[in-house]
């Protein structure tokens, strides 16, 4: 049996823990692989971290929820965390993620103006008949419309969510993720809408290998330069000319479309790896 030489704490919601008991399965037995125990912690049961002894106390954690404030906890306990607190806060929110890039590059982005929720009304969307309603935290492309759609169905869907409205880009139907760990790329997928003017997987959309040609490549790298990632996927629009624009930036980044589409990538192996290289500095 292999010596566990370290102690990694790999966080949930419950409902999140439930859906991916496969990908959590995935890390345990890499981490054993590679000396790494693996501790699944749901985030309502968190422990005090100021009553953590050295046996308890992991060498890092890898966060898979979206909550900055934990986050922020376990940094101030002194524990690594993948993603850190400030990915969290920004990336998760798609009106920061769009101001933060372009206020620090000269990446073309999707205009955005971003509203609180108490200004959501059938009145505000009429301003914008051919635009595009998201809410600040959504995923999956679940609470994101027209804004012509109906006004029920984009009320419940936002809820007591802020929002951003952008133009709709009249561009092929594609976008692009390209998964990073650290500053390098491990990957790339282009996704087609189908049925639907969203390009997600997860609502129908087809998704094939992509690989990255220098133009990709040095989106990517621009953007990687403006954060400490652990592990994020970058997603980019392509318009009406041809050119991809950025969309946004998934901090809890699923990776059932890489593994579709490249089987053969040792994607948490090379993340462990980047983890341990930047732990051990």
């Amino acid at each position: 049996m292999k010596t566990m030489k370290w102690k990694a704490w790999l966080v949930y919601d419950r409902e999140g823990a439930r859906r991916n008991a496969g990908y959590i399965r995935m890390h345990e037995e890499t981490g054993r692989q590679m000396g790494i125990a693996f501790r699944l912690m749901l985030d309502e049961h968190m422990p005090d971290f100021s009553c953590l002894t050295d046996g308890e106390r992991p060498d890092f954690a890898i966060v898979r929820t979206i909550q900055p404030a934990l986050t922020k906890k376990l940094e101030n306990a002194g524990i690594p965390v993948f993603n850190n607190s400030f990915i969290s806060e920004i990336c998760n929110h798609k009106g920061k993620t769009i101001d933060y890039v372009r206020s620090h590059s000269e990446i073309p982005v999707i205009p955005t103006r971003t509203f609180s929720n108490g200004e959501l009304s059938e009145d505000l969307l009429s301003k914008y008949p051919k635009h595009i309603i998201k809410a600040v935290d959504g995923h999956g492309g679940k609470q994101v419309f027209r804004t012509t759609d109906s006004w029920e169905q984009i009320s419940e869907a936002v809820g007591t969510s802020d929002f951003v409205i952008q133009p709709f880009i009249k561009g092929p139907g594609k976008d692009l993720r390209i998964y990073v760990i650290g500053k390098q790329i491990v990957g790339a997928v282009e996704r087609q809408a189908e049925q639907d003017f969203r390009a997600n997987f997860s609502l129908g959309g087809s998704v094939r290998s992509f690989e990255c040609g220098e133009k990709e490549a040095k989106l990517a790298h621009t953007i990687c330069e403006l954060f400490s990632f652990g592990f994020a996927g970058i997603d980019f629009i392509k318009d009406e000319k041809g050119e991809w624009i950025f969309n946004e930036i998934e901090d809890v980044v699923g990776a059932r479309m890489l593994y579709q589409c490249q089987p053969e990538i040792h994607l948490l192996e090379q993340y462990f790896t980047f983890i341990l290289e930047n732990i051990l500095q």
